[in-house]
């Protein structure tokens, strides 16, 4: 049950998610732009109440940033308390304008005492003339 109730908010926050990216014009991808897996290890007592303050800082940004270029939430099949976001920011400037946005940071502050642990995984891309687009087209 768990489980499925955790299916069922991801798959909520990524139809948010791709509603979202229809609203705000994104930025084109900078040479110093940012691909970064955020793995958080969410205290097992605070995770119904953590995935909801998760998914509302992911629907605001890519509402309202247009260098957010992706907030693409996962949840390990094996540990329903670990959260893995895949995050794209057009540019480091892009990056560091999310961090001091109001609603990251009211994100950050409720949630400090419930992550057991956060790794910052960044990545290159293994091929960068592919791109990665917010255009949604919706199907008939």
């Amino acid at each position: 049950m768990k489980s499925r109730l955790l299916l069922l908010s991801l798959n909520l926050v990524m139809t948010i998610n791709l509603n979202a990216q229809t609203r705000c014009e994104k930025h084109q991808m900078a040479d110093d732009g940012i691909i970064r897996y955020s793995v958080i290890d969410i205290i097992p007592e605070h995770l119904k109440e953590y995935l909801p303050l998760a998914l509302e800082v992911g629907e605001v940004s890519m509402k309202t940033e247009p260098g957010v270029l992706a907030m693409y939430p996962t949840v390990a099949d094996d540990d329903s308390c670990r959260v893995t976001i895949l995050e794209i920011y057009s540019s480091r400037d892009a990056y560091k304008s999310h961090i001091a946005s109001r609603h990251f940071q009211k994100y950050k502050q409720s949630t400090l005492h419930m992550v057991k642990s956060l790794q910052l995984l960044d990545q290159k891309p293994m091929n960068p003339k592919m791109t990665i687009t917010s255009d949604i087209t919706e199907r008939p």
